[in-house]
Protein backbone atom coordinates (compact mmCIF):
# COMPACT_ATOMS: atom_id res chain seq x y z
CA UNK A 1 0.00 0.00 0.00
CA UNK A 2 2.88 2.40 0.70
CA UNK A 3 4.17 1.57 -2.45
CA UNK A 4 1.01 2.65 -4.36
CA UNK A 5 0.98 5.77 -2.40
CA UNK A 6 4.38 6.78 -3.12
CA UNK A 7 3.86 6.01 -6.88
CA UNK A 8 0.84 8.21 -7.20
CA UNK A 9 2.39 10.83 -5.62
CA UNK A 10 5.29 10.59 -7.26
CA UNK A 11 2.84 11.20 -10.95
CA UNK A 12 1.52 13.95 -9.16
CA UNK A 13 -1.90 12.70 -7.97
CA UNK A 14 -3.12 14.45 -4.66
CA UNK A 15 -5.99 12.30 -3.61
CA UNK A 16 -6.95 8.72 -4.42
CA UNK A 17 -9.92 6.62 -3.46
CA UNK A 18 -11.48 3.12 -3.57
CA UNK A 19 -14.80 1.14 -2.33
CA UNK A 20 -13.84 -1.33 0.04
CA UNK A 21 -16.13 -3.95 1.61
CA UNK A 22 -16.99 -2.70 5.20
CA UNK A 23 -16.15 -6.26 6.61
CA UNK A 24 -12.57 -6.74 5.11
CA UNK A 25 -10.24 -7.22 8.03
CA UNK A 26 -8.05 -4.52 5.98
CA UNK A 27 -10.15 -1.54 6.57
CA UNK A 28 -8.11 -0.48 9.61
CA UNK A 29 -5.11 -0.79 7.88
CA UNK A 30 -5.85 1.19 5.23
CA UNK A 31 -7.28 3.84 7.83
CA UNK A 32 -3.40 3.44 9.47
CA UNK A 33 -1.51 4.44 5.94
CA UNK A 34 -3.73 7.78 5.72
CA UNK A 35 -7.22 6.42 4.00
CA UNK A 36 -10.43 7.73 5.48
CA UNK A 37 -13.82 6.63 5.46
CA UNK A 38 -15.19 9.45 3.22
CA UNK A 39 -19.02 7.71 2.12
CA UNK A 40 -20.66 4.54 3.01
CA UNK A 41 -23.67 2.45 1.77
CA UNK A 42 -24.67 -0.35 2.92
CA UNK A 43 -22.08 -2.98 1.84
CA UNK A 44 -18.86 -0.84 1.41
CA UNK A 45 -16.94 2.17 2.24
CA UNK A 46 -15.60 4.63 -0.02
CA UNK A 47 -12.06 5.71 1.90
CA UNK A 48 -10.03 8.71 0.32
CA UNK A 49 -6.57 9.47 1.17
CA UNK A 50 -5.19 13.04 0.46
CA UNK A 51 -1.86 12.46 -1.07
CA UNK A 52 -0.32 15.82 0.29
CA UNK A 53 0.07 15.22 3.24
Amino acid sequence: MMKMIGYLRAKGYSKTSFAVQKDNYAVKMYQKVGFEISAENEQEYIMICNLNN
